[in-house]
């Protein structure tokens, strides 16, 4: 049995409520407490990597868990959402989802794709468990896919229930059986 967890990166610095996406913003504070009760929620697990979005909020939350002690690697494939809107908000659902199609951006299907992609390419049969610390789309499209839930449209993940959706700072647990053709069973979110 090897245990995956997904982990959504912690709080971050936002003082002008943007749609950051992909924006270099630093974890706040209260993000960095966060990340610190995660790195002590795995601090006695079997954790042998961590694969982590190269965006610097997830960068920082896999450097504090890791605490020097766990090789961190980087996908770009874990990524925010890309999104026209990046760096820009308008406080109306219906602004953005007119404008989304024409300005371009990933749709979940992308997102989909390329989680899929990372999932299909990752190392399940080595010794030990992982992390993969990513941000809330990307990581609950993997989840949809595993628990066979059926792709949302871009509407759609926004209506999502928290039990389903993870929160920032939340894991994940995805237990995969090496032994079964990889059958997977999954957690609840944990939230610390």
């Amino acid at each position: 049995m090897k245990t995956i967890y997904l982990v959504r990166h912690a709080e971050y610095e936002n003082p002008n409520n943007i749609l950051v996406g992909r924006l270099p913003v630093k974890l706040s504070e209260a993000g960095k407490q966060q990340a610190q009760k995660l790195a002590t929620f795995f601090k006695d697990k079997n954790i042998v990597q961590i694969y982590s979005s190269p965006v610097l909020r997830c960068k920082q939350t896999s450097e504090i868990i890791a605490s020097n002690k766990i090789p961190i690697k980087h996908d770009l494939r874990l990524a925010e959402t890309l999104s026209a809107f990046q760096g820009y908000w308008e406080f109306n659902w219906d602004y953005f989802f007119k404008h989304v199609d024409e300005l371009g951006g990933e749709t979940p299907e992308d997102i989909y794709k390329r989680m899929l992609s990372f999932w299909d390419e990752l190392d399940k049969k080595s010794d030990g468990d992982i992390i993969i610390c990513s941000h809330g789309d990307p990581l609950y499209l993997l989840y949809a896919n595993l628990a066979g839930i059926p792709l949302p449209t871009i509407r759609e993940i926004y209506q999502i229930p928290e039990e389903r959706y993870q929160p920032k700072a939340s894991i994940r647990t995805i237990f995969l059986d090496t032994l079964e053709n990889d059958k997977v069973s999954i957690g609840p979110i944990i939230n610390l």
